[in-house]
């Protein structure tokens, strides 16, 4: 990315980084207090505690917390980490929050898919995200998080009128493409 060095121990049960990951990464602009929501393996969080950022993070996944905090030991951070489902477990305003949710669109649940899977329409993890960031997101905060074309992105930003949702970033695949979103509350 930036020629930042991180050393990760890929664990089993916990989201590797990929493609998604990194666009996220690459195209977040934090600034003062951060949180990142669904870390799995810690790559983002780590990234910008060793760039010198104000980071907390949470899991929904216990296995996830515990490979956060074996790669903060390897890489030489420590911020605070805690299991979390979204916001259940967090306290604070926040300044930036950064997520990367399971946004794949399914009709059916499959064991172990809550690492990629959106519901039906690949919303289900986000839209719930969304209603419970105002709480924690300072007046003038932004969010950046992940979204795909496999979805209908504009029924998500109708649905969420009190955000403005600007692209910041893309990749694309042969089947998909996933974009890298900021969104800031409208005033």
């Amino acid at each position: 990315m930036d020629g930042t060095e991180i050393r990760l121990e890929i664990c089993p049960g916990v989201y590797e980084p990929s493609d998604d990951t990194f666009l996220l990464a690459r195209s977040s602009e934090p600034v003062g207090r951060c949180l990142e929501i669904g870390s799995g393996s810690g790559f983002i969080s780590i990234y910008l505690a060793l760039n010198g950022i104000e980071i907390s993070c949470t899991d929904i996944n216990q296995k996830a917390v515990e490979c956060i905090r074996g790669n903060m030991v390897i890489n030489g951070v420590s911020f605070p980490c805690v299991r979390s489902d979204l916001f259940s477990n967090v306290s604070g305003i926040f300044d930036t929050i950064i997520f990367n949710p399971p946004y794949l669109p399914t009709d059916d649940r499959i064991e172990g898919s809550e690492q990629w899977d959106g519901g039906q329409d690949g919303f289900a993890v986000i839209r719930k995200f969304l209603r419970g960031s105002e709480k924690y997101l300072s007046p003038n905060g932004r969010i950046f998080t992940i979204l795909s074309s496999l979805t209908d992105i504009e029924s998500l930003i109708s649905e969420f009128p009190q955000f403005s949702f600007i692209m910041v970033a893309e990749r694309n695949f042969f089947f998909e493409s996933i974009f890298a979103y900021s969104l800031t509350r409208r005033i």
